[in-house]
């Protein structure tokens, strides 16, 4: 089977993420040759395991937010034998590749979104970031892993006590699907007496958007405002 791939104008995979010139490209570009053989067409074509974190002072103010982003298996790997391969020396690879992320994340916004009272709240660039290698087991094969973590300060603070708080993180291009997959990968933490409840809602897109999305292939340019319909919002209210 012979298959053309042409590299989208503005996201392609996780490229946006670690953008480097043509020989990342090349790499990029033979790591979705590799999926192919599962993933022939239809979007999204990465995955993100996402945790979020919001920490509250002593007033129930929002002064943070960390997230972790888990890496699919072989993005993981892709990523990290490239970091190994140009530095010689893996703590190095991985501090460069995650300031290299945490530069072209910044066009857009980190995928990052929150409301309060449903007013946009914008977040600046990570107090803190780092991207670290993890390991999982499977029927005795080590799969080796990458996670970013993050940590946003909400300046000013956000009293947030009889507020609703709607959280969602996603790739506007859907080219990587992005979950929490359950309420308990979403904490509140801190505020003392602060009482929390928080939901996570499903998306439920439209039969058109999902036969949309499956009809993409890898050569599919763009898609934007394609990720939104595949978000899932966290809702957080505390009192």
């Amino acid at each position: 089977m012979s298959v053309q791939i042409n590299m989208p104008s503005s996201i392609i995979a996780l490229a946006h993420l670690n953008a480097r010139p043509c020989r990342e490209l090349a790499i990029l570009i033979i790591f979705l040759l590799f999926l192919l053989s599962a993933h022939t067409e239809a979007h999204p074509h990465n995955w993100i395991q996402l945790d979020s974190t919001f920490v509250l002072d002593d007033q129930a103010r929002l002064i943070e937010i960390k997230q972790t982003w888990a890496f699919d298996t072989y993005y993981s790997m892709m990523t990290l034998a490239d970091a190994v391969n140009e530095h010689g020396n893996e703590t190095v690879g991985l501090k460069v590749t995650a300031e290299r992320m945490i530069l072209n994340l910044a066009e857009y916004k980190y995928f990052s979104n929150l409301r309060v009272n449903g007013a946009q709240i914008t977040l600046g660039k990570p107090t803190s970031f780092a991207l670290t290698k993890t390991s999982t087991s499977d029927d005795e094969f080590q799969r080796p892993g990458l996670e970013l973590t993050m940590a946003f300060k909400v300046a000013p603070s956000i009293a947030i006590e009889k507020q609703t708080l709607q959280w969602q993180v996603f790739d506007p291009m859907y080219y990587i699907a992005m979950e929490h997959s359950v309420v308990n990968n979403i904490q509140v933490i801190g505020g003392d007496a602060t009482e929390c409840s928080t939901e996570l809602d499903i998306p439920e897109p439209s039969e058109e958007i999902i036969k949309y999305a499956m009809q993409l292939d890898q050569t599919q340019k763009d898609t934007p405002g394609l990720g939104k319909h595949f978000a899932e919002t966290a809702v957080i209210r505390c009192f």
